[in-house]
């Protein structure tokens, strides 16, 4: 029998959300990870895109000006369009010739501020009256950009006269903005959540272990947030709890939960900052959270836009605008273990082709790279799982920490016969740190525990 502890049996399956990481001494970082699906800023543009299902603007005045229609307490200076329209009426309803000119200094594209003039003939009293319009064929606005200030469009309209004499707007001037859809915000957006996204990281380090307790010096689950959102914020632990191997949930307790943390954001649009958040010994009851044996970690993060309500921290939102939360729970193997127990079934068939075999003696050679002492027992199990008989005969195997050691068990009469029945050989290692738990030890990447048993048999000459 040759049976070798490795890392798959120490921590269990190793998938896309767990990894080893190696520190500059050696020791050993096992690593339970998960990214959320990114948080995009498309619910902000939904609700802006809403508003600007249709703006319409009644001209009244030579210059006037018209608040846009933003949520909350939002004062942006800069919506760069993605796609809209605007539609024009500008109608003569005197009875001279006219002429009429639109300017909307916010509306800006490459060219300039949007403007458009034409002169129109005198109105005859009845019918239509002469006007110039775009209607049922608006204005394509991708490429402008609304640039104002304290959320004011400010609207320029002439309509003059012979002589230049100014006269006031007809009945019905209008423009008329729809369907906006925007790709760039710049400005102050108001206090507002930004929704998140809740999962759950399978922990499956305590899976293998058949009783035992392990705790650790320095645990840590780190939050690492991905943002390219371009505003103040603070994140909002909504949910944080650790289920255990009895289906208990236990919440993380401390100032992450209670106050959240604040995480930066990028100055360029274009650009991420990245914000790094450890829960700890220190700020959180996550030594006792480990000590009950969790096997998943329950969390939902979201965020809250400008928490303070500073409204002179400006910022901006791109439609591609994004943050990311990535959770890891690590679990530095430099900690303290007691009793903790794992089991390795080999196959071990002596059968009847050793009926002349009177006696035999096992040879156990045990191999303790681990910083643990090892307790070995062995129970020979029949094809159907019954236990027969003890490796030895009820006695517990020490192997110290670090050491190699060889031990002889004879075996001879009953004994033997029941061995001689066993099909399987069940392996039972326990685990303890030395001082039984007291002192805690490193783990290292390149330590191993392999145990190795031969059979010397005596003979009945015929």
């Amino acid at each position: 029998v040759d049976s070798r502890v490795g890392l798959e049996e120490l921590v269990g399956a190793v998938d896309g959300r767990f990894y080893l990481t190696v520190d500059p001494d050696g020791l050993l970082r096992f690593n339970y990870t998960d990214t959320v699906p990114a948080v995009t800023s498309q619910a902000i543009f939904t609700d802006l895109r809403e508003l600007g299902r249709g703006v319409p603007v009644p001209i009244t005045e030579s210059r006037m000006t018209v608040e846009l229609p933003l949520p909350d307490d939002a004062s942006l200076n800069l919506l760069q369009l993605r796609a809209g329209g605007l539609t024009y009426y500008l109608p003569n309803p005197y009875p001279q010739p006219v002429r009429v000119a639109l300017t909307l200094p916010n509306l800006q594209n490459d060219e300039g501020p949007f403007t458009i003039s034409a002169d129109l003939p005198a109105y005859a009293g009845t019918g239509d009256q002469p006007a110039l319009t775009n209607n049922g064929t608006p204005l394509d606005l991708t490429g402008y950009s609304f640039r104002v200030t304290d959320n004011e469009l400010t609207v320029e309209y002439d309509i003059t006269g012979p002589a230049g004499l100014p006269l006031e707007p007809g009945r019905g001037t209008i423009a008329i903005f729809t369907d906006l859809d925007f790709s760039y915000l710049e400005g102050y957006f108001g206090q507002q959540p930004y929704a998140g996204v809740d999962d759950r990281l399978e922990i499956d380090f305590f899976d293998n272990y058949l009783s035992g307790t392990v705790t650790f010096v320095d645990p840590r689950i780190v939050v690492r947030i991905r943002n390219s959102v371009g505003v103040p914020a603070r994140a909002v632990v909504e949910e944080l709890s650790v289920i255990t191997e009895d289906g208990r949930r236990l919440p993380v307790e401390g100032e992450v939960v209670d106050e959240g943390f604040t995480f930066d954001y990028p100055r360029e649009p274009g650009t991420n900052a990245y914000t790094t958040y450890v829960v700890d010994k220190t700020n959180s009851n996550l030594l006792e959270l480990l000590d009950a044996r969790p096997s998943a970690l329950d969390y939902r993060i979201s965020a809250l836009i400008n928490p303070d309500r500073d409204t002179t921290q400006r910022g901006f939102l791109t439609d591609t605008s994004s943050f990311t939360a990535t959770v890891t729970v690590e679990l530095p193997l430099y900690g303290t273990a007691t009793d903790f127990e794992l089991s390795d079934t080999v196959r071990f068939d002596l059968d009847r082709q050793y009926e002349e075999v009177t006696a035999a003696s096992f040879r156990v050679t045990t191999d303790n790279e681990l910083p643990l002492d090892v307790l070995l027992t062995g129970t020979f199990i029949d094809s159907l799982g019954g236990p027969l008989t003890d490796l030895a005969d009820g006695a517990l195997l020490l192997v110290r920490a670090g050491t190699s050691t060889t031990t002889d068990l004879d075996v001879a009469g009953d004994r033997l016969e029941l061995i001689r029945r066993a099909k399987y050989l069940v392996l039972e290692t326990s685990f303890a740190t030395t001082g039984q738990g007291s002192l805690p030890v490193r783990i290292n990447n390149d330590q191993s525990l392999r145990v190795r048993i031969g059979a010397r048999v005596t003979v009945e000459q015929p």
